[in-house]
């Protein structure tokens, strides 16, 4: 499971600095100075709205996964100790031990 996270992650994080690179190729910024205000103005040379939409999809797409598996390990857990019983101690506290410890690489 860890390799295909790091393959997704690394697949994910590619593809949104390779798009956001074409995307920022063809900003264009300029200043305008009007009674002694400055301000700036950006524009794109080129239709670049879809490659942008795409950096938020992949990247939405990536935490939806990341969510769902940390739900499902979640859930995984909880059922555990239920199977065991009530000697396992608190259930709070045992889910987010291994919430952190099963996504501290995410967290980090």
């Amino acid at each position: 499971m860890l390799n295909f996270l790091v393959i997704i992650f690394l697949a994910v994080n590619i593809a949104c600095v390779v798009l956001a690179a074409i995307g920022l190729k063809s900003l264009v910024a300029e200043e305008v100075i009007l009674s002694g205000m400055h301000i700036c103005g950006y524009d794109y040379e080129e239709d670049v709205q879809l490659s942008i939409s795409m950096v938020w999809m992949l990247n939405t797409v990536w935490e939806v996964l990341a969510l769902c598996l940390s739900v499902w390990i979640a859930v995984k857990h909880f059922r555990d100790l239920r199977r065991l019983g009530p000697s396992t101690g608190s259930m709070i506290g045992d889910c987010f031990r291994v919430l952190i410890q099963s996504h501290v690489l995410y967290f980090a």
